[in-house]
């Protein structure tokens, strides 16, 4: 039963590679530590999915936010330290081809791709000894991916604010090409979204801002009264988090990720001109910490009945940790929550596990089917039927192997993107995590473990797949 089913209801009332280690490893489903009674996958656990290859970047192994390229050749990765091109054209075999490196004062975490543009964010390294940084985006013209060439820099603040962290390229048929950002701003308290033209990529240029009301300190607007600005992730209620992470475009609607704030929807017909349309949040009671917004896309063409919310919530200090939230928004006035996703150990958060961010990260952005993909940290990437959007379901998992080259005593994963081709790419972006190439194969179940050198992975299916 698909979700358009579900919802009319309810308003009447390429080959798998196989890379097989000598002796196969038996497979088991670990119980939660913490006296927990439900069971969750272990670190190197995979269920309905096949790993058809992975690569640690040459050594540029911090992969964070990516895409992918729309005929599934190129894969535009953010490491922290820069942006990688790959070549994944093969899956089997993904080649690094380009990579380009940031000012040691500046990070990327977060990359776009519109056509032959590609932007990737520049925030302030979080080092104190380093004292002066320009954040922005830099925007570089990649027809020929083996050979990025810089266009252009736009700079929005500087230190000690640390700039823009989420962004997303926005492509209207009338307006044009735009980036939204979300960056600090002086005279603003957190985060604000900034909007700005990319009609010449060598000169960008802001063309209108949104911030939510009390932000804006140097205009005369005052803060709340428990309102902090990146500390959500420690410090917990009462202090609210207000300050913009990220954001996902649709036609003429865009979703705001807004920390405690929740999700924001605004009206983007006049892009110069953004208005809000509504909200919706869930801190207090609970925590919120937004992170990402998924765009179910709708069969019928117009504006999304459905948006799916994850929430960042990962501190030692709360519990339970962020969760999966399904949110009907037909009637947009008044979004409303249908339905909810969590992992056991998201909801128990025991102390005695290695690893202690359980809660979810990133989500596919624009989901086409019933099977949304999800990456939550230490507790690994999520395949989560939605078909039934008021009881989700897991459908399969792969919680990465602890990552051995730095010692670590973790898996985690970061970011997802589902081609059309049907390959799932996954990043882990923690120190010794990498970049993976899979497929979500019902039926399979199996272990993953490093080679010798840290370097690769050898994966013994107890069950392998049906051809």
């Amino acid at each position: 039963m698909n979700i358009s089913t579900i919802f009319r209801r309810s308003m009447v009332g390429a080959v798998i590679l196989y890379v097989l280690a000598s002796v196969p490893a038996a497979f088991s489903q670990t119980a939660i530590l913490g006296e927990a009674k439900e069971k969750q996958p272990g670190y190197g656990e995979l269920e309905n999915f096949t790993i058809l290859s992975y690569t640690d970047l040459d050594g540029w192994d911090q992969a964070a936010e990516f895409r992918i390229s729309k005929d599934g050749k190129h894969a535009y990765i953010s490491n922290y330290q820069g942006f990688s091109i790959v070549d994944v054209s093969d899956p089997a075999r993904p080649k690094v081809v380009s990579r380009v490196k940031n000012d040691p004062s500046v990070q990327s975490q977060y990359i776009d791709v519109l056509g032959d543009l590609l932007v990737v964010n520049q925030e302030g390294v979080r080092d104190e000894k380093i004292k002066s940084w320009e954040s922005g985006i830099r925007l570089f013209d990649i027809k020929d991916p083996s050979t990025p060439r810089e266009l252009g820099f736009f700079k929005t603040d500087t230190s000690p604010s640390r700039g823009v962290h989420g962004f997303w390229l926005h492509e209207d048929p009338k307006q044009g090409k735009f980036a939204f950002i979300a960056t600090t701003m002086k005279g603003y308290f957190g985060a604000i979204l900034m909007i700005v033209d990319l009609k010449d990529p060598s000169k960008p240029t802001e063309v209108s801002r949104w911030w939510f009301p009390g932000q804006h300190t140097a205009g005369g607007e005052k803060i709340g009264e428990n309102w902090i600005d990146d500390g959500g992730l420690r410090e917990g209620l009462p202090k609210i988090w207000v300050s913009l992470h990220d954001m996902t475009t649709y036609k003429d609607r865009a979703y705001l990720a807004y920390r405690d704030q929740g999700v924001i929807i605004l009206d983007i017909s006049d892009i110069r001109k953004p208005t809000k349309i509504s909200q919706i949040k869930w801190s207090p009671p609970e925590e919120g910490n937004t992170h990402s917004i998924g765009i179910v896309v709708p069969k019928h063409g117009g504006r999304p009945d459905i948006i799916l919310a994850t929430d960042e919530i990962t501190s030692a200090k709360q519990c339970p940790f962020g969760y999966l939230h399904v949110i009907d928004v037909r009637h947009e006035p008044n979004p409303v929550q249908i339905g909810t996703f969590r992992l056991p150990l998201n909801r128990f958060c025991p102390p005695d596990r290695p690893g202690r961010r359980f809660g979810s990260h990133d989500i596919e952005r624009m989901l086409k089917g019933n099977i949304v993909f999800s990456a939550w940290e230490n507790s690994g990437f999520w395949a989560i039927d939605i078909s039934d959007p008021y009881h989700p379901k897991a459908v399969g998992h792969f919680v990465p192997p602890v990552f051995r080259r730095v010692n670590a005593d973790n898996g985690h994963a970061d970011d997802v993107f589902v081609h059309d081709n049907g390959l799932v790419f996954a990043s882990s972006s923690d120190p010794g995590g990498g970049f993976w190439i899979m497929r979500h194969t019902p039926g399979v179940k199996g272990a993953v473990s490093w080679t010798e050198d840290n370097k690769n992975v050898t994966v013994n299916y107890e069950k392998r797949p049906q051809n």
